[in-house]
């Protein structure tokens, strides 16, 4: 991997760009850009944050991503040929298609357009059903059912939230933002969300998220909003469980 990293490098100084300003343009912490371009794999959450890092960083300079994408491809087979031979079954991601199906993203103006419909119909029926009607002498005895209450709110309630079963996870990025998501053995998403773009997944028995950037992602836990996961830049490891979550400390460091 050191190829990719030279690459960077020298393109970067080229250019007489330092590593702040790259790091603030990647929103990442200095130290992970200085990471990528030595090839140090360790000092990142993973392949997958390598790889969508130093793309990113290749598309800031203006290099053609082609010139990286045999050494990130390398770094990919040699990972794989890892886990083969420590015995380890990498799951297979979930397609695009799969990911629409079961985590459907949903504009946020689309959401408030369905709500608005929800609530007009309704308030429509309860007008028409409160309307006096003519009891006949054969029905005049009948007591009529009591009125529906029209809907107000279809969104999950922090009261609901408590007493849920899974995990429910609403994901709002400000910011760009790096993802990858696990659940039950099996990798359920992984991505970049761009800003102002939103991810739901539902039906989880419990969760752990890598973020590449925790000062970009608001998060809502079982439909409960929880503060901020740490500063731009940051990679953090979160683990949801129905009754909480917990930011999980990273492994100390291996001495190469």
């Amino acid at each position: 991997m050191q190829p990719a990293g030279d690459i960077l490098r020298s393109e970067r100084e080229r250019q007489g760009r330092t590593l702040a300003q790259i790091a603030d343009e990647l929103c990442l912490a200095q130290d992970y850009v200085r990471a990528l371009e030595s090839g140090d794999v360790n000092s990142l959450p993973g392949t997958f944050f390598y790889k969508s890092f130093a793309r990113q960083y290749a598309a800031i300079l203006g290099l053609d991503d082609k010139l990286i994408t045999p050494y990130l491809s390398a770094l990919s087979a040699a990972e794989e040929t890892s886990n083969v031979n420590a015995g380890i079954r990498v799951p297979e991601p979930l397609v695009e298609a799969s990911n629409r199906i079961l985590f459907p993203d949903v504009p946020l103006g689309w959401s408030v357009f369905g709500l608005a419909a929800v609530l007009t119909v309704c308030s429509m029926f309860y007008t028409w059903w409160n309307q006096p009607r003519p009891v006949s002498a054969p029905t005049a005895g009948i007591q009529r059912p009591a009125p529906v209450v029209p809907v107000q709110d279809v969104s999950l309630k922090p009261a609901e939230a408590e007493g849920a079963s899974g995990v429910v996870l609403k994901l709002s990025a400000t910011e760009r933002t790096w993802l990858s998501i696990r659940s039950g053995g099996r990798e359920v998403f992984s991505g970049v969300l761009q800003p102002n773009e939103s991810k739901t997944l539902t039906g989880l028995d419990m969760a752990t998220m890598k973020v590449g950037n925790a000062g970009g992602i608001e998060i809502r836990w079982n439909g409960k909003p929880i503060g901020p996961l740490g500063v731009s830049g940051e990679v953090l490891t979160v683990r949801f469980t129905p009754q909480d979550f917990e930011i999980v400390p990273p492994p100390p460091r291996q001495e190469l």
